[in-house]
């Protein structure tokens, strides 16, 4: 049997798409990218000859390196950047000889795999936008075409007071407009690394004052950066990050507000796809869904994975927040904790944001329930309502305590709150029996929730 690692615990990676983001594969070509871009960097400010460029080609794929060499080899130093840097040397002096004294000048392996760490980041939080643009397109619709569909509102597990379905969806579609504004915002701003072995840009400036004397070394340093940042598409920072890792924990906090928005909507969707419940469901392929024991079952496994991955999603991104504390001028440990918990974070807001798209688009809702489960409680879902009404006439306190009575009536003589409620008013003003009739009709006493839908419909439009 082999001892490869082939998603048996991972249903929700399955068929795995954001492997060839997050992979191993696609992190060793962001280091070769960093790489590379570095070499061209020190060829545009004049600090290594024009020759280089072709090495530079020649060593940029990735798919050319012993990758398991690499990984294996990276356990004597403790990252991967030093055995890379040997293979792309041998590489380029198959190129060119002497062609090696040009790869890695200047850099710290830090400095690559924190590069690479935030252009793997960026491919990815591109590939999440794209689910999640989807996605609250999707929902906008949804909220939209349920915006007066009634439905029980239900608080601490219990029925509280009538809301609407498209209130109820247009809630997700804030949560995760507002995890992608902040996500995007940090993916707008991610820097790369450089700063050297300690981060004083040393070995960068004695290169920058012996192969360009005509220039001072700091400015020949910012043209470096520079196009550095250029070629990375990576924002230059002010200063080496290598123990500033606000970078990362916002990356984390971002990432993991993805999951648990997409994680509240799948939660709610688990309550409402319950037996007794019933108001939504997934609409399963053949074989979805099912038990190992018990036939009948159709289990809402789509929301299930999402809520799973949302529960996961902050304790990757608290070990993150703890590699903050990072100590001298490079940690010990602190960073080297990063690597997986940061790509697993990644994956889970892929697959999440991808998985998240798939369900909207099969979500089914049974208004008819909904209405019918409206009526379980015999009108007590109306109390708040009733209550407001009657406060106008005999003051808050004393309708309250009548209601609350009322309710207790009802509940003990299994009689509707509406007859109730009348029948302890029947001395009271028409008006105010007229407007207590209406109260109790559950397409009157939905508030706002038109005006609230259409406000985070118009903020989706504005940012999609």
């Amino acid at each position: 049997m082999t001892s490869a690692d082939f998603g048996l615990l991972d249903p929700l990676g399955q068929p795995g798409e954001s492997a060839a983001i997050v992979g191993d594969a696609a992190w060793l070509q962001a280091l070769v990218d960093v790489e590379v871009a570095l070499i061209r960097a020190l060829l545009r400010a004049g600090l290594v000859p024009e020759s280089v460029e072709r090495v530079a080609t020649g060593i940029s794929k990735a798919s050319d390196l012993d990758a398991a060499a690499i990984a294996a080899a990276g356990r004597s130093g403790g990252n991967p950047v030093i055995p890379l840097v040997k293979q792309l040397g041998d590489r380029a002096e198959t190129i060119e000889a002497g062609a090696s004294d040009f790869v890695h000048i200047a850099a710290t392996s830090q400095d690559i795999l924190d590069s690479a760490a935030m252009l793997v980041a960026r491919r990815a939080i591109r590939e999440v936008g794209v689910s999640l643009r989807a996605l609250c397109a999707e929902l906008g619709t949804l909220a939209n075409l349920h915006r007066s569909t009634p439905m029980a509102g239900r608080t601490l597990g219990q029925h509280a007071s009538p809301t609407s379905f498209g209130l109820v969806v247009a809630g997700w579609l804030d949560g995760i407009l507002a995890a992608l504004e902040r996500l995007e915002q940090v993916g707008s701003r991610l820097p790369f690394s450089f700063g050297g072995s300690v981060g004083t840009l040393g070995v960068l400036v004695d290169v920058a004052r012996s192969r360009r004397p005509d220039a001072a070394p700091e400015q020949v340093v910012a043209e470096v950066l520079t196009e550095l940042g250029r070629a990375l598409d990576l924002r230059n920072p002010e200063m080496p990050w290598h123990t500033n890792r606000l970078p990362v924990v916002e990356l984390a906090a971002a990432l993991a507000a993805v999951v648990g928005a997409i994680g509240t909507m799948a939660a709610d969707v688990g309550v409402l796809s319950r037996t007794e419940i019933a108001e939504v469901s997934e609409r399963l392929g053949e074989g979805e869904g099912s038990s190992s024991a018990m036939p009948h079952k159709r289990n809402p496994v789509t929301a299930v994975l999402l809520v799973a991955a949302a529960r996961r999603a902050p304790g990757l991104a608290s070990t993150l927040f703890v590699a903050q504390v990072a100590e001298d001028q490079r940690p010990t440990g602190a960073w080297h904790a990063e690597w997986s918990a940061l790509r697993e974070l990644e994956r889970l807001a892929l697959d999440a944001s991808s998985t998240g798209l798939s369900l909207s688009r099969r979500l089914e809702v049974d208004v008819a329930r909904m209405r019918s489960n409206l009526d379980i409680t015999d009108g007590l879902v109306f109390s708040e309502r009733v209550s407001t009404i009657l406060a106008e006439s005999i003051g808050k306190a004393d309708a309250f305590a009548l209601v609350a009575a009322a309710s207790r009536e009802a509940v003990e003589t299994h009689r509707p709150l509406q007859v109730v409620v009348l029948a302890r008013l029947a001395g009271a003003d028409d008006s105010v029996r007229a407007r207590l009739w209406e109260a109790f009709d559950p397409d009157a006493g939905l508030g706002a929730s038109g005006v609230l839908i259409d406000r985070v419909r118009a903020r989706a439009k504005e940012l999609l």
